[in-house]
C-alpha cells in the first residue's frame, strides 16, 4: 500500500540516501525487544528509555514516593532529589541498567540499519543502534558529547564516515561514559545551555560532516514537551536543509493537537513533518530505493553550495531580505539573521560561528552603514575582518555592495582596499546577477584546486 507522501519529499529522500546525503537523527521511542531473559517468542515490545523510567518509578513507588510524570527527565529529576537516595550515584545507576539490560534491537532499528547513513545522531543513550549495525555486516563507530566536559572530551571524528564504516554520534551522553548522561530536568537545562553557547562546542569535523545534508529525524515522540524542546533545539543547532523529514504517528492526538504540533516543528525551521506508521514508511523507503538503483555513492566533482553571510545597517532590512530571497538556493545557502535566528537563541556564539563558516561576507555598503558608530553590524564585520586575515591572500571573501550608487571614497575605510561591486534598486537583477557571477566563478576555482 502506497503511502500518502508528495513525490517530491519521496525524489529527496532517496537521491540523498543514494548519494550519501542523508543523516539518520535517532530519537528515544525506538521499541527494543524486551523481555529480560525471556524466549524470544514471548518477547515483547517497547523502548528501552521507557523501560529505565518504570524501574526508576518502581524504586521510588517502593519507598512510597507518588510518581506522577512518566518522562524520563521528570521521573529522573524525583529520583534524584528524593533524600533517600541522597548517596545513590544516578548516572552509574543508569549506566549499569542499559549496559546489563535484556533489551536487543527491535525491527525499527534493524530496518534503520539496513539503509546506507553513514552518519548518525542519537539521543539514546543506549547502544542498541550499533548492535544493530553490526548484526547488518557493518563497522560503527562510537563518539559522545560531554556536555560539561572539557573541549578534549569532545574528540574530533577521526575519518570520514561510510555507510559500511558509518559513525554513531551520542549528543546527549551514552553508558559508556556515565558522565556524558543527560538524564534529569537540570541536565536537560545545562545541556541546552551548553550547546546554544558552545561551551563545550560540537567538533567541528562533525558540523562540516553535518552541512548541507538531508535529515531524517525518527523516534522521537510527541507526548512531552521535553522532547518536544529538546527536537527543536537539534533542528536549529544543526542548521538542517531544507527536505529533512520528521517521521511523527500522530494517531493519538486529535485534530486540533495534531495541527498544532506540525506548526511547532514547522516555525523557525524547513522540517517535514509526516504523520505515519514509522515501519511502514521505512519499507516503502526501501523499496522505492531499491528501485531507483541503491546506493550509488557519494558524487564526486560537485561542489557544495557557498555559504553567503548577509551582513547591513537595520535600515538596510528591506533590501537585505530581497538580496537574500534573490541568491538562488541550489548554488549558495545565504544567511540572514532576521531570516534565521529565533527568538532566545544567544547571539554572539551563533554570529561568530557563522562569519567563522561562511565562504563570502557580503555586506550592504551604504550611506547608514558608513555612519553607523554604534552597532551590532560593526562586531559583524569586525568579525569579518578578522577572518579576512586567516584566509590566503587573495581569496574573496568580504564583498562589500555599494547600494544605490554610494560612493566607495566615501565609506568605510577598512573597505577600500576591497573590490566592491554596485547595488541598485533600479537594476537590482542585473546587479544581483553581478554579484552571483562573481561568488559562482571564485568558488568554482577553489573548488578545482582542491580536486
Amino acid at each position: 500500500m502506497l503511502l500518502a507522501v508528495r513525490d517530491v519529499l519521496w525524489t529527496s529522500l532517496i537521491g540523498s540516501l543514494q548519494s550519501d546525503q542523508c543523516v539518520l537523527v535517532l530519537g528515544p521511542e525506538i521499541p527494543a525487544m524486551s523481555g529480560h531473559g525471556a524466549p524470544s517468542s514471548e518477547l515483547e515490545m517497547e523502548s528501552i528509555r521507557d523501560g529505565f523510567c518504570r524501574y526508576l518509578a518502581k524504586q521510588l513507588q517502593d519507598e512510597n514516593q507518588p510518581v506522577g510524570e512518566s518522562a524520563l527527565f521528570a521521573i529522573a529529576q524525583q529520583y534524584e532529589d528524593f533524600s533517600a537516595f541522597a548517596t545513590v550515584n544516578l548516572k552509574q545507576v543508569a549506566a549499569r541498567f542499559f549496559r546489563d539490560s535484556h533489551y536487543k534491537p527491535g525491527p525499527l532499528h534493524l530496518m534503520l540499519a539496513a539503509l546506507p547513513f553513514s552518519l548518525v545522531l542519537t539521543t539514546c543513550h543506549d547502544d542498541l543502534f550499533l548492535r544493530a549495525l553490526a548484526d547488518a555486516e557493518k563497522s560503527p563507530s562510537r563518539y559522545t558529547y560531554h556536555f560539561k566536559g572539557e573541549p578534549r572530551d569532545n574528540r574530533e571524528l577521526d575519518a570520514a564516515p561510510t555507510p559500511d564504516t558509518p559513525i554513531v554520534y551520542h549528543l546527549i551522553g551514552e553508558f559508556h561514559e556515565p558522565n556524558s548522561l543527560v538524564l534529569t530536568e537540570n541536565d536537560l537545562l545545562d545541556f541546552i545551555i551548553h550547546v546554544i553557547s558552545g561551551r563545550p562546542k560540537l567538533p567541528d569535523s562533525l558540523r562540516s560532516a553535518l552541512r548541507n545534508k538531508t535529515f531524517l529525524f525518527v523516534g522521537f515522540g510527541i507526548r512531552h514537551w521535553y522532547i518536544r524542546v529538546l527536537l527543536k533545539l537539534l533542528i536549529r543547532t544543526l542548521d538542517l536543509a531544507g527536505g529533512s523529514v520528521a517521521l511523527e504517528p500522530l494517531g493519538s492526538l486529535d485534530v486540533r493537537e495534531r495541527e498544532q504540533t506540525v506548526l511547532f516543528y514547522k516555525r523557525g525551521t524547513r522540517l517535514e513533518v509526516i504523520d505515519v506508521d514509522i515501519a511502514t514508511f521505512l519499507s516503502e523507503l526501501r523499496e522505492r530505493f531499491e528501485r531507483a538503483g541503491g546506493f550509488l555513492g557519494r558524487v564526486l566533482g560537485v561542489p557544495r553550495r557557498a555559504h553567503v553571510f548577509i551582513s547591513y545597517e537595520r535600515a538596510d532590512a528591506r533590501l537585505a531580505r530581497q538580496l537574500f530571497e534573490a541568491l538562488p538556493k541550489d548554488q549558495f545557502e545565504p544567511w540572514l539573521d532576521a531570516e534565521l535566528l529565533e527568538g532566545g537563541v544567544e547571539w554572539d556564539p551563533r554570529l561568530e560561528e557563522k562569519v567563522h563558516l561562511c565562504d563570502y561576507f557580503v555586506v550592504l555598503h551604504s550611506e547608514r552603514l558608513a555612519q553607523k558608530q554604534v552597532g551590532y553590524v560593526n562586531k559583524e564585520i569586525k568579525l569579518a575582518l578578522d577572518q579576512q586575515m586567516y584566509r590566503q591572500q587573495g581569496l574573496t571573501f568580504i564583498i562589500p555592495l555599494l547600494v544605490d550608487g554610494f560612493a566607495a571614497e566615501q565609506g568605510r575605510a577598512d573597505f577600500k582596499n576591497l573590490q566592491q561591486l554596485p547595488l541598485r534598486s533600479e537594476c537590482f537583477e542585473e546587479d544581483v546577477s553581478s554579484l552571483i557571477r562573481t561568488m559562482s566563478r571564485d568558488f568554482q576555482r577553489r573548488h578545482r584546486r582542491h580536486e
